[in-house]
């Protein structure tokens, strides 16, 4: 039996099968229950530990960014507990959700053949696999962005008016939601605008009220937090233009390295197959269109059909080309993180999708998919496995490999207890601080107690901690325990302690993956507070 002709196996030459369906569920299940062990595996990075302590502080906006992610954290903890489990698991649901929404939207312009590369293409790519494991508020963006340009798609292209209304206020909530994840979500707004703009059987929305109640129903969600920055000196939007107006390097050597950073997120061949897929690359006609267009009566359905398939990839195209050509024209001025611009590539995998979905017949077609998922897939096993890369020869400097940040925190946390034990035996009363938020948010995670921890803001950038900072007053006389990667910061608490004992530095290893240490550790025996300095020494935003 021929596997076209077997009826128990799905029929990929056939794009309407529907026991695709069936096979994309089973491989989301399969993938979602090989990661669920993984979310325990490694020590939070600190970005994770420091959204988790906000999330002990509900507040309706935070320094860095809108307070979603300390929500979700908040909830995931009450549930599972305060472990690595319950801080990321809310990140790996937010990754297969926004995965489901672009497999949906995916079947819901082409095919269950789409729908299943789109999970194919994007559940293997490094960009969702680390979306997956580290709980930071890219994941919930990305779930809302990719269910908002759903029910946008809903609502421009179904005709029935209730429908449409109704999908418009989601999109909305679901935009107002991503807003409130980060800020950039804001950016669906003029993708919307460029779609109705050059879509002229839907200009009309243009003169509709729909779409603006829709973005006000979004600000409305947002209100909190706007409230919240204006009682706290605007803190976000500063620290957003201060990320901007960041200029290392040259404009080739920041635009080469986001050019690299989505290539390697998304694998090559994908971040190359959606730019290509993103360019004006009709849909072919079917032989089904074929043999209606023979019939006069079925030529203006044939013709309707066309149009709509065009329009939708035009919507695709303007749901993530854009976001991915705004931030090509930021490097002209800024550094260009590669967790920036991970929006662009949602709509954009599922064009890619669909256009090798319409051609799968063709075996050069199916040679790019088993192409595009290869390389994905080995750049994911490669980033996961330290023992890999080191097997292929393949080495990564210890400060930018992203696991290595995932390690050693036990150690230290035991080492500061160990100190504070020894202080309590001594009758001192000691508080814990560092500088940045790294030593402070992850200090209060890995110790028994969770204590509340200080940013003392010894010229580094402000950090949420700034919002706290007043609590430092209730510590002046006693004893501190200071931690940090560097022991820059000697001359200041001179300053603010009447004495300071440094402990011999505590290099931290990761053998065999490592042959040097990966960070080195200085803490230091401080005596005495005796000056309050508050956020004065801050620098930057």
């Amino acid at each position: 039996m021929s596997y076209e002709s077997d009826p128990y196996r799905p029929n990929f030459m056939n794009p309407d099968d529907m026991r695709l369906n069936r096979l994309t569920l089973l491989l989301l299940g399969v993938l979602t229950l090989l990661r669920l062990p993984l979310l325990s595996l490694t020590e939070l990075v600190p970005d994770e530990a420091y959204y988790w302590d906000w999330s002990r502080r509900l507040s309706l906006g935070y320094y860095d960014q809108g307070p979603l992610i300390a929500y979700l954290i908040r909830i995931t903890t009450s549930i599972f507990g305060t472990n690595e489990f319950g801080v990321r698991i809310g990140a790996l649901l937010s990754s297969l959700g926004a995965v489901w929404a672009c497999v949906l939207l995916a079947k819901r312009i082409y095919s269950p053949l789409a729908g299943f590369l789109t999970a194919l293409f994007l559940s293997l790519t490094p960009l969702m696999t680390v979306g997956s494991l580290i709980s930071t508020y890219d994941p919930p963006l990305v779930f809302c962005w990719a269910w908002a340009i759903l029910m946008l798609h809903k609502a421009l292209f179904s005709e029935d008016l209730q429908t449409q209304n109704r999908d418009w206020m989601f999109a909305g909530v679901f935009t107002g939601l991503g807003f409130l994840s980060k800020h950039t979500m804001l950016l669906l707004a003029p993708c919307l605008l460029l779609f109705l703009l050059l879509s002229k059987p839907h200009r009309r929305w243009l003169s509709r009220p729909q779409p603006y109640l829709a973005f006000g129903l979004c600000l409305l969600l947002y209100s909190g937090a706007f409230y919240w920055n204006a009682q706290n000196h605007w803190w976000t939007f500063r620290h957003l233009l201060f990320l901007a107006g960041k200029t290392p390097g040259t404009f080739l050597k920041r635009f080469g390295d986001f050019l690299g950073s989505q290539a390697l997120l998304l694998g090559p061949v994908l971040f190359l197959g959606t730019l290509w897929a993103g360019k004006k690359n009709p849909l072919p006609t079917s032989p089904l269109h074929q043999e209606e267009e023979r019939n006069e009566s079925a030529l203006l359905l044939a013709e309707e059909k066309q149009s709509r398939a065009s329009s939708s990839q035009l919507f695709l195209v303007c749901m993530g080309l854009p976001v991915f050509l705004f931030f090509c024209v930021m490097t002209l001025k800024s550094k260009v993180q590669g967790n920036w611009g991970p929006c662009a590539w949602l709509s954009l995998t599922v064009l890619f999708a669909g256009i090798v979905s319409e051609r799968f017949s063709q075996k050069a077609y199916r040679r790019l998919t088993w192409a595009t998922v290869s390389t994905g897939l080995f750049l994911t096993l490669a980033l996961l496995s330290p023992g890999l890369r080191k097997g292929i020869g393949v080495k990564i400097p210890p400060d930018i490999d992203l696991f290595n940040t995932a390690y050693g925190w036990r150690d230290m946390a035991s080492r500061i207890q160990g100190l504070r034990d020894e202080a309590k035996q001594e009758g001192r009363t000691v508080f814990l601080a560092g500088s940045g938020y790294q030593y402070p948010a992850l200090m209060a995670f890995y110790l028994p107690d969770h204590p509340e921890t200080f940013d003392l803001f010894l010229h580094y950038r402000l950090t949420m901690y700034a919002a706290h900072v007043e609590r430092l007053k209730a510590h002046l006389g006693e004893d501190c325990l200071w931690i940090n990667d560097t022991k820059a910061e000697d001359a200041d608490l001179r300053q603010i302690f009447t004495r300071v004992e440094w402990l011999a530095p505590v290099p931290v290893w990761r053998r065999p993956y490592a042959d040097t240490p990966i960070r080195t550790l200085y803490i230091a025996k401080c005596y005495g507070y005796r000056r309050y300095t508050g956020i004065e020494w801050a620098v930057g935003g």
